[in-house]
């Protein structure tokens, strides 16, 4: 179990996908958009909604991540014994972080991680412990539904002041934290923090 001080953080900028239907990449190029999975156009979703101007690194979580390159990817080498460099390129786990900075010509650092079914608590931890003010968080999976959420975490300012302190009861990762983001539950839970409104 985790030890966590209690730390004062601000979320501002959500945005939450859980249906193909609310998908919205129209913002993207024609000719890029052409080359993008259902798996990217989720998180990017997400993504071009939450972003802000002073969002100064990006953690990104999936518990799947890019998994449907990555079954082409096996497909064509069993198949074909040879593999697409382009599908490869973007079957990484970090790709749609990557991607994202390329699109939006940002200069800023990013990072991708996966914790199973904690993948939102973990990187909201470590969006807690960057040194950086203003963390544009994002989780997304294709695997089971449609998930994508998009936050910018702050330590100095935002919509939703939180406490955050050491774990409780397990509410339920997407669902929980979309429903806390959402003000339907003022608490959000996982094995690795707990999250409360102030």
């Amino acid at each position: 179990m985790l030890n966590m001080k209690r730390q004062i953080i601000y979320i501002s900028n959500f945005s939450f996908i859980n249906s193909e239907s609310e998908i919205d990449v129209s913002q993207i190029p024609p000719l890029i958009r052409r080359k993008l999975n259902l798996f990217d156009k989720i998180a990017l979703t997400t993504l071009c909604r939450a972003y802000k101007d002073e969002a100064e690194e990006i953690i990104f979580t999936s518990q799947y991540g890019e998994r449907s390159r990555l079954d082409t990817i096996i497909e064509q080498y069993t198949t074909q014994n040879e593999v697409s460099p382009a599908q490869f390129s973007a079957s990484v786990h970090n790709y749609i972080a990557g991607f994202f900075t390329l699109y939006k010509k940002l200069n800023i650092p990013y990072s991708a991680l996966s914790a199973g079914k904690n993948s939102i608590s973990a990187g909201i931890v470590k969006s807690l412990v960057s040194e950086y003010e203003n963390v544009l968080f994002s989780y997304a999976d294709a695997v089971d539904g449609v998930k994508s959420v998009s936050c910018i975490i702050s330590k100095t300012g935002g919509d939703i002041k939180c406490v955050v302190s050491s774990p409780g009861k397990d509410t339920g990762e997407f669902e929980g934290f979309i429903d806390f983001l959402d003000g339907r539950k003022d608490v959000f839970q996982s094995s690795l923090l707990k999250i409360e409104r102030v």
